[in-house]
C-alpha cells in the first residue's frame, strides 16, 4: 500500500511511497480527526498543503498534508487531514430557497472555481449533483457560512452526503470529482452480523430536547398561538401531549416565531429534535471482507444506518471510519455523542467558533439515480 503525493495547485505527480504498518487514517462527521502515516523513505517531493492519494483499489481516501516529520530511522511521518476540510472556509451567506444541492453546488464554486484569485481557483475540482432536494435557508443579515458547516448541516437536515474520488486519464490524475447526492435509503446492520466484533454502546446521559414551544411575536397579525411539537420514542414527532409513545421525562426549549415562519414550524421541529436521536455512540470493529458493509466503498460518512442492537433498534448515522495498522478491519462509530475525552473539547470548540444564526426548513425530494 503507497501513498500518492500531488500538488495542491495543480493536481500534478509529484511523489509516492510505501506506507508501513505504523499508521492510523481517520475519518470523522463530528470532529476534525488527523491520519498519520509513516513512510518507507527518507526524503518526499511533497510540502504541507499538497494532496495525498491512499492508492487502494477498494478505498477512497484522499488526505491534505498538515506535517512532515523526518524521524531519526530513516523514515517519514506525514499527517493529514481528511480532503473535506478544505472546505472549512467561509463564504457569503444570503437567504435560499430551491434545490439544495444545487445551493451547496454553487458556494463549493464561489470559493474555489469562480474565485478573482487564480491562486484559490482549484481548476480540478467538479462537481456532479446526483440529487434535488428542495428546502430553504435563512442566515442573519451581514452573515457568512462556513462551507464544512454548511455541508454538515445538510447531511444532518436534508440526508445530503458529499462525495469525493480521483479520476485518471491515460494514466495521469485528471481531477478531483466532487458527488453531492441524497442518501434516500438506510443500510440495514444488526449486531450479531459476524464481521462485528468489540461492539459497545452508548447512549448519552444527557437529557435532549423533547419538547419544543413556538410562541407568536407580537408583531404577528395572521398567527397568534402558541404551538407545542413533542418527540416521541420511536423518532417521529407528533403535536399530541397525550401521545402514550412520549417520554417519561420533558426537556423543553422555546422560540418566537413570525408570520412568514408558521407554515414551517412543524419542519423546523423536525429537524431540531429528530437531530438528538443520533446522540449515541455505537461503536465497533468491522472485517472488511463482509461484501455488505464497505466504509469509504460503498458507504461514506453521513450514510444512514438502521442498528438493530439488542435493546433497540437505532436510526443513526455513520459519522467516524478508523484503520489503525492494516485494512483488513475497520473500526466504526455510528451517532454523533462521543465518550472521548478529546473528542469532546474538540465539539466544544468547534460549537463556540459558530458566530451567525441560521434556520432551514425542508420540502419535497427528487432523486435522479445518479451512479457512483
Amino acid at each position: 500500500m503507497e501513498l500518492i503525493f500531488l500538488s495542491r495547485g495543480s493536481l500534478k505527480y509529484k511523489d509516492h511511497a510505501l506506507i508501513t504498518s505504523d499508521f492510523e487514517l481517520i475519518v470523522d462527521l463530528v470532529v476534525n480527526q488527523k491520519s498519520n502515516f509513516t513512510l518507507n523513505k527518507e526524503k518526499i517531493n511533497a510540502e504541507i498543503g499538497d494532496i495525498a492519494i491512499l492508492k487502494d483499489a477498494t478505498l477512497n481516501y484522499i488526505g491534505i498534508i498538515e506535517s512532515i516529520i523526518v524521524n531519526p530511522n530513516k523514515t517519514i511521518k506525514v499527517q493529514l487531514n481528511d480532503f473535506k476540510e478544505i472546505f472549512n472556509v467561509k463564504v457569503p451567506a444570503e437567504n435560499f430557497s430551491g434545490d439544495i444541492c444545487i445551493f451547496l453546488k454553487n458556494k463549493i464554486r464561489q470559493a474555489f472555481l469562480d474565485s478573482s484569485d487564480s491562486k484559490q481557483n482549484l481548476s480540478y475540482l467538479t462537481i456532479d449533483v446526483n440529487s434535488s432536494v428542495q428546502g430553504s435557508f435563512a442566515y442573519d443579515d451581514d452573515s457568512f457560512i462556513n462551507i464544512l458547516e454548511l455541508i454538515s448541516i445538510v447531511t444532518k437536515a436534508y440526508g445530503i452526503i458529499v462525495k469525493y474520488k480521483v479520476s485518471f486519464l491515460r494514466g495521469r490524475f485528471q481531477y478531483i470529482n466532487i458527488i453531492i447526492e441524497e442518501v434516500n435509503k438506510s443500510t440495514k446492520l444488526r449486531y450479531d452480523l459476524k464481521a462485528i466484533q468489540n461492539l459497545e454502546v452508548q447512549d448519552s446521559t444527557q437529557y435532549s430536547t423533547n419538547k419544543l414551544i413556538f410562541y407568536p411575536k407580537k408583531e404577528n397579525s395572521s398567527h397568534k398561538t402558541t404551538e407545542t411539537f413533542y418527540l416521541l420514542k420511536d423518532g417521529t414527532v407528533t403535536k399530541d401531549k397525550d401521545s402514550l409513545n412520549r417520554f417519561d421525562y420533558v426537556n423543553y426549549d422555546c422560540e418566537y416565531y413570525s408570520d412568514k415562519d408558521y407554515e414551517t414550524l412543524s419542519t423546523k421541529a423536525e429537524q431540531k429534535m429528530c437531530g438528538t436521536t443520533s446522540d449515541h455512540e455505537i461503536s465497533f470493529d468491522l472485517a472488511m471482507d463482509n461484501n455488505v458493509f464497505i466504509p469509504l466503498g460503498n458507504l461514506y460518512l453521513g450514510s444512514f444506518i438502521e442498528f438493530y442492537s439488542k435493546a433497540k433498534t437505532y436510526s443513526t448515522l455513520l459519522t467516524q471510519i478508523k484503520f489503525k495498522g492494516n485494512f483488513k478491519s475497520a473500526h466504526i462509530t455510528l451517532g454523533e455523542h462521543r465518550s472521548n475525552l478529546t473528542d469532546k473539547i474538540k465539539m466544544l470548540m468547534k460549537g463556540s467558533s459558530t458566530s451567525s444564526n441560521i434556520s432551514i426548513s425542508g420540502g419535497t425530494t427528487n432523486t435522479d439515480g445518479g451512479v457512483y
